[in-house]
């Protein structure tokens, strides 16, 4: 277990845990362990993919907003060193920003990363100069990239 880790993660990471690798019904302990990290301050979600979580499909905006939970908590604020920074990464691959709104918060997920030395996790894979996406960002700037299995490693966790 690494518990020095703080992960910033992206609305892709959390999408692919509810919807793809790890529902609430068959994993309940994969979930729990994840409040863990927020009760831990250790899962952090920049304020703009907090918000796009909140707007996403039923099942994330679901397990975001519970009642009781508290979720909003491991919520990072857009700081004037966060903006500066995404600023910086927008700047920087000015093609990522036109591939649409999907991607609006994606400088945000790494420039939180990059200012407090977190590790971001996310759902996207490769990317490129011509079509940058999270980890190929990530790699560029320094920034610890991983996605959902690989925290869980990390963390040495034992779900079942």
């Amino acid at each position: 277990m690494r518990p020095d880790t703080v992960y910033s993660v992206d609305t892709s990471a959390l999408i692919d845990g509810i919807e793809r690798f790890y529902p609430f019904r068959n994993f309940p302990r994969f979930w729990d362990r994840m409040d863990d990290l927020i009760d831990q301050g250790r899962l952090r979600v920049s304020e703009e993919a907090w918000n796009e979580a909140i707007r996403a499909d039923a099942p994330l905006k679901e397990w975001c907003q519970e009642p009781g939970m508290n979720r909003s908590r491991c919520v990072y604020p857009t700081t004037a060193e966060v903006a500066a920074i995404a600023g910086e990464i927008g700047l920087e691959y000015p093609t990522w920003i036109k591939q649409g709104r999907k991607n609006g918060a994606d400088p945000f997920v790494i420039a939180v990363a990059e200012h407090e030395t977190y590790m971001v996790i996310s759902g996207e894979t490769n990317g490129g100069p011509g079509k940058p996406k999270i980890p190929y960002v990530c790699a560029q700037r320094g920034v610890q990239h991983g996605r959902l299995v690989d925290m869980i490693v990390r963390e040495d966790w034992i779900i079942g």
